[in-house]
């Protein structure tokens, strides 16, 4: 009986790993960087990880500060969701057209403005 019980927990547990390969991620419409080509792939990379540093500095900065945790949790969540979605669509993209390496490790734009 416990066996059972724990294969069936593996098997559920187990599928939840493969869910956003199989139905796609939410976040982002399927195929939005299929068009693309790997100058403008990088491009976009070097967008979203400076995003992604602006916001995690604003969470990081948020968290400081009375009701902090909410701010995160409804304000800056939904846009970091958005741009971790849009890196990992991204990278994929970037493999599928067997981009070089140094696009797909794309670092964010220097030109950041100090967050006040």
């Amino acid at each position: 009986m416990t066996r059972c019980a724990a294969l069936l927990a593996i098997a559920a547990l187990g599928g939840c790993s493969t869910v956003s390969s199989v139905i796609g991620d939410p976040n982002i419409a399927p195929g939005k960087f299929a068009f693309l080509h790997c100058e403008d792939i990088g491009k976009r990379l070097a967008t979203a990880l400076t995003r992604e540093q602006e916001l995690l500095a604003l969470m990081d900065r948020a968290r400081t500060d009375t009701g902090g945790t909410a701010v995160n949790w409804f304000v800056y969540g939904p846009d970091l969701d958005g741009v971790e979605a849009e890196l990992r669509a991204l990278r994929q993209a970037a493999g599928e057209k067997r981009c070089p390496d140094d696009i797909v490790k794309a670092t964010p734009k220097a030109d950041i403005a100090p967050l006040h």
